[in-house]
């Protein structure tokens, strides 16, 4: 008999890969943005001030593992602390501070004596249990039904990137590998030389398009990019992330949702080539996704306007999580015309689509067969080149 997970189940953590220390400085920073994560947004506003630089600098370089370290690090978290305490000293003794300055920099001073050093909090692994949990729950609410053992067992680690410079300062990312019909790795990627308030603070919106768009998948297996995968579910993954960030990052829910927007639009997404015109095909499905369903939510709020805009989004992001856990034979090209035919201008699409964002928790196979996908279906639709008012960004 299949073992059903147990919805308290946590995540499993993986050991690095490297052992050059480099993971470790990467998990040392985030200790600290985590502690001083109520106050990244006034640190961020005071980045232009002489102190801020040198304070940020000293971040980055504190926690860097000696030159001759050989082996896995057993201080590193120690270092900087010490670091980022010496320097705090250095700023408020000799800079020409106010009050408010002395009393914001020492607050941060007094948060480092807060690390548990027999067992510090990790809030990167903390930050990925509540968004799991969280995206779980979505779909659950979305299918109308508990999930059980179809949610994936998920493992995670945390690795490095290549350090070469990056036009902004969101150097962290997130990967997801599947191995077989229930294991997931998802993995947790910065730059080794750059892990700052920004990319920090991008961090639950990386994971939640990792957890709402990839983790769930079926068919299960890696999948070429698509106007699903890439476009549609990344338009999903957003609108759950608008919805859900406060619950993430607490006490930064506002400036993790500003970063996490921001790192979003300055990521369109550059692998798997390039279409004829030269455009990454990434950014063109993803250009494609998205414009489809804002036409989606545009023509709904235009002809029914019993359900606000925030509603309509969600419940055709529900839709996208159905359609991503749904299996029935569906292949990733399938869920790809699906996204090309979801247009109302076709009549059998608008009363399909009607009937769903009035039911949610209907049958899908109304809307495959208006797409025409699936088993059995007929030709393959003509993609809608129409426009329609377009939902605002």
């Amino acid at each position: 008999m299949t073992q059903r997970v147990r919805h308290d189940e946590k995540l499993r953590q993986l050991p690095a890969a490297d052992p050059d220390g480099l993971v470790e400085s990467i998990r040392a920073r985030g200790i600290v943005l985590g502690l001083w994560q109520d106050r990244l947004g006034e640190l961020l506003g005071r980045e232009h001030d002489a102190e801020c630089r040198a304070l940020l600098a000293t971040l980055q370089f504190g926690a860097r593992p000696p030159r001759h370290l050989v082996g896995p690090p057993t201080d590193l978290l120690h270092r900087l602390r010490d670091a980022l305490s010496k320097q705090i000293d250095l700023i408020v003794n000799s800079a020409a501070l106010d009050p408010a300055g002395v009393e914001f920099y020492r607050s941060l001073q007094l948060d480092l004596t807060a690390i548990d050093w027999e067992q510090p909090a990790d809030p990167i692994a903390a930050l990925l249990e509540r968004v799991c949990e969280r995206v779980r729950l979505f779909y659950e609410h979305a299918l109308g039904e508990p999930l059980h053992d179809e949610w994936p067992r998920v493992s995670w680690q945390l690795s490095r990137t290549g350090d070469g410079p990056t036009p902004h300062p969101y150097t962290a990312d997130g990967r997801t590998q599947v191995f077989g019909r229930r294991d997931v790795l998802v993995r947790v990627r910065a730059q080794a030389g750059h892990f700052g308030p920004e990319a920090f603070l991008s961090l639950p919106q990386i994971l939640i398009h990792e957890f709402f768009a990839h983790v769930p998948t079926r068919p299960r297996g890696d999948h070429d990019t698509g106007v699903f995968n890439a476009g549609f579910m990344d338009w999903a993954a957003l609108v759950f992330f608008e919805a859900a960030h406060g619950a993430l990052l607490p006490r930064a829910a506002g400036p993790s949702l500003e970063h996490g927007l921001r790192r979003h639009a300055l990521t369109p997404g550059s692998r798997s080539g390039t279409t004829d015109d030269g455009t990454p095909i990434a950014a063109a499905a993803r250009g494609t996704g998205h414009l489809m369903a804002r036409r989606l939510v545009s023509w709904w709020c235009t002809h029914d306007d019993r359900l606000e805009r925030s509603q309509v989004r969600l419940r055709v992001a529900g839709l996208a999580a159905r359609l991503n856990i749904y299996d029935g034979g569906l292949s990733m090209a399938d869920k790809d015309l699906f996204v090309t035919a979801m247009s109302p201008r076709r009549p059998a699409m608008a009363r399909a689509l009607r009937d769903y964002l009035e039911q949610p928790s209907g049958p899908l196979e109304p809307l495959l067969e208006a797409a025409g996908v699936g088993p059995g279906a007929g030709p393959d639709p003509v993609p809608d080149q129409s426009l329609d008012p377009e939902e605002p960004a």
